[in-house]
C-alpha cells in the first residue's frame, strides 16, 4: 500500500506557519503531522505533495524521489489519500477495510482509500485530483478523525495530542533515564527523560496532568518549573523557566521566562523573562526579553483574528500569536491576543501593543508597519542566525523565501497604507 499526504486547497487558512513548510511538516504533541502517519502506517510507501513553489525545499527534507512524484499516483497498489492537515485518531486497519471517502461533518475531505484498479479508472495525475473524484465516486463516512484548519487549531488540540504520542510511541517503546537532580510529583510513568539530559538542582517537575518528556541532550537550569503534558525536543534548553502544560517546544530552543499552552517549531530564542502564551511560533524566531504575548481579550471574549485579509473568531477565550520563521520580535513589546506576524518580521517596542496583523517582511516602528530591510538584508540576517547553530540557508530555501517576497509584496503594502488589522 501506498500513503500520500497532500496539500488541499485550504492552505492559505494555515498563514503564517505555512509560508516557507509544508501543511505536514507542523508540529502538534510530540511529532509532526507527517510523523504521526508515518508512525501509524509504518509498512506503507509513503508519498509527498506539495504546492508548486514548496518543491525544492521539501524534497531537501524529505527526499528528491518522495515529493511530487508521479510514481506516487501509479495504479500499481492500493493508495492512502490523507489531506495534509489530518491527524488520524483510529486503529490503522480502519483506514483500509473497505474503498471509502472520510469527511469532516461538512462533508470536506479528509481522506480516502481506493483499489488499484479503482484509480485505474480515475483521471487525475496528482493526488488532489484523484481526491475530488473519490469524493464524486466512492461511498463517503462522516469520521472522527481532527483535521486542522487554522493555526489555533494546533495550540487547541496539542496537550491532547502530547498525551496520545506519549501512550503510542513511548510507554512501550522506550525506556527512560533515571531523573536525578530535581524534585518530581505525579506518576513515575509520566515522565521520560532521555540520554544525556541535564537536570540541575532545584528543579520541578509536575506530571500530574500529564507527562513530562524530556529528549536526548535537553538542559534544565536551577529553577526550572515544568508541567505537563509537555514535551521538550532534542537539545533544547530552559532556562530556569516556567514550563506550563500543553507546551511542545522543539529541537534546538532556548527557552527562559513563563510559557503556556504553546508550541515553539525549532531553533526558537526565547531566552528572557516575558510571557508567551496559547501560540505557535515557527523556526528561527527570535523573541527579545521582557517581550509578552497576552493571550486573553480585555472583555474576556472570543479572540479575533486575521485570516486571509478577513477577520475571523477564533471561537476560544484565550488564543496568543502566531509568529512565522525568522521574525525577530525586540525587548519589552507587546503582542495583543491573536496576533498574526509574518515571516522575516523586524519588530520593535512600541507605545502599547503592536498591530495584531503584521505582513511578511515588515517592519513595525513606534507602534506603526513600515516597509522592512529588503530582501537582501533579511536573507542575511537569516544566514547570520541559522550559522551560529551550524547549519545553512541552502539555496531552495534562499529561493522560496524571495518567492514568498514576491507574493506577499501586495499584502504588505496594503497594511502599510492602511492595513486591516484595525478591523480587529
Amino acid at each position: 500500500m501506498k500513503v500520500i499526504l497532500f496539500e488541499d486547497e485550504h492552505v492559505g487558512d494555515l498563514y503564517p506557519l505555512t509560508c516557507v513548510r509544508p501543511v505536514f511538516d507542523l508540529r502538534c504533541g510530540v511529532f509532526t503531522l507527517k510523523q504521526k502517519v508515518e508512525r501509524k502506517f509504518p509498512g506503507a510507501a509513503l508519498y509527498l505533495e506539495t504546492r508548486d513553489e514548496l518543491d525544492g525545499v521539501a524534497a531537501e527534507r524529505h527526499g528528491e524521489g518522495k515529493v511530487n512524484s508521479h510514481e506516487a499516483v501509479r495504479a500499481d497498489d492500493d493508495i492512502l489519500l490523507v489531506t495534509a492537515g489530518a491527524i488520524l485518531t483510529g486503529e490503522p486497519a480502519s483506514y483500509t477495510a473497505e474503498e471509502a471517502v472520510g469527511v469532516t461533518g461538512e462533508g470536506r475531505f479528509v481522506w480516502a482509500f481506493l483499489k488499484a484498479e479503482t484509480i485505474q479508472g480515475l483521471d487525475a495525475a496528482a493526488a488532489i485530483g484523484i481526491a475530488q473524484e473519490a469524493l464524486g465516486t466512492l461511498a463517503t463516512r462522516a469520521v472522527d478523525d481532527v483535521l486542522i484548519r487554522h493555526p489555533w487549531d494546533l495550540v487547541a488540540r496539542n496537550a491532547g495530542q502530547i498525551i496520545a504520542d506519549y501512550e503510542d510511541h513511548y510507554t512501550a517503546e522506550r525506556k527512560s533515564t533515571p531523573l536525578k537532580g530535581a524534585a518530581m510529583i505525579g506518576p513515575g510513568e509520566n515522565l521520560y527523560v532521555g540520554e544525556n539530559v541535564e537536570i540541575q538542582p532545584h528543579t520541578w517537575i509536575d506530571c500530574r496532568e500529564g507527562p513530562v518528556i524530556l529528549s536526548d541532550g535537553v538542559t534544565v537550569t536551577a529553577h526550572a518549573t515544568i508541567y505537563g503534558p509537555c514535551f521538550v525536543g532534542e537539545g533544547a534548553q530552559l532556562l530556569a523557566a516556567i514550563v506550563r502544560g500543553g507546551c511542545s517546544i522543539g529541537t534546538g530552543c532556548s527557552i527562559g521566562g513563563e510559557i503556556e499552552a504553546s508550541i515553539l517549531h525549532a531553533n526558537v530564542e526565547k531566552r528572557h523573562a516575558g510571557f508567551l502564551g496559547h501560540s505557535y511560533v515557527c523556526e528561527w524566531v527570535d523573541i527579545g526579553a521582557l517581550t509578552a504575548s497576552c493571550d486573553r481579550t480585555g472583555d474576556c471574549g472570543t479572540v479575533k483574528l486575521q485570516v486571509s485579509g478577513h477577520p475571523v473568531d477564533g471561537g476560544a477565550a484565550k488564543l496568543g500569536s502566531f509568529i512565522g520563521d525568522h521574525a525577530r520580535i525586540g525587548a519589552g513589546a507587546i503582542l495583543d491576543a491573536g496576533s498574526v506576524v509574518g515571516i522575516l518580521c523586524d519588530l520593535a517596542a512600541g507605545p502599547g501593543a503592536l498591530p495584531k496583523f503584521i505582513p511578511c517582511f515588515a517592519c513595525c516602528r513606534g507602534g506603526r508597519i513600515a516597509e522592512g530591510p529588503g530582501l537582501s538584508q533579511s536573507l542575511e540576517t537569516a544566514r547570520m542566525a541559522m550559522s551560529r547553530r551550524g547549519q545553512e540557508l541552502t539555496e531552495p530555501l534562499t529561493d522560496l523565501i524571495a518567492q514568498t517576497e514576491e507574493i506577499t509584496r501586495q499584502e504588505r503594502t496594503a497594511e502599510i497604507e492602511g492595513g486591516s488589522s484595525k478591523l480587529l
